[in-house]
């Protein structure tokens, strides 16, 4: 998956400070430190992935899923720039990575996705709208933020 000026790629250790920068750019009030992101992206259970720009090898966007038996976790995902389709790509390779599963002989593939989102996050939660996750928790006062405490919606999708 790519657009005109991006392309998708598995995240490398040396694109761990980029990410450190654009979880504190996108997260500011729950951003994930380096140590956490190392941790992410080396976990067998989990992958991750970079929308990178061709003109200049800038991140523009990442995300990373938690496989499980048959439940995948969307743990993180994110773009910088908005309007160019990164955001929606880097979902539906969530969902198929989720579906394909982890190889290896580690058994078949996730049959349902599983996202928390701020309530606040509507630019987020339009996406996953549109890609038909629906919500089936509330977490009251999950994200706790300068402004005050604001609701986890715990949404899902059969792949």
């Amino acid at each position: 998956m790519s657009g005109g000026d991006w392309f998708l790629r598995e995240a490398l250790p040396e694109d761990l400070p980029a990410l450190a920068a654009a979880e504190l750019a996108l997260f500011p009030d729950e951003a994930w430190d380096l140590d956490l992101l190392r941790e992410e992206i080396f976990h067998p259970w989990r992958r991750y992935i970079v929308a990178e720009s061709r003109a200049d090898g800038a991140i523009l966007g990442y995300a990373g899923i938690m496989i499980t038996g048959d439940t995948a976790d969307l743990h993180t995902i994110g773009a910088l720039r908005e309007g160019l389709g990164i955001g929606r790509a880097l979902l539906q390779w969530c969902e198929e990575t989720a579906r394909a599963g982890l190889g290896s002989g580690a058994g078949p593939g996730a049959e349902r996705m599983l996202l928390e989102v701020r309530e606040d996050n509507t630019r987020a939660r339009d996406l996953y709208a549109r890609a038909g996750y629906e919500q089936i928790a509330r977490r009251s006062g999950y994200y706790r933020t300068p402004a005050g405490p604001v609701d986890a919606l715990v949404l899902s999708k059969e792949l």
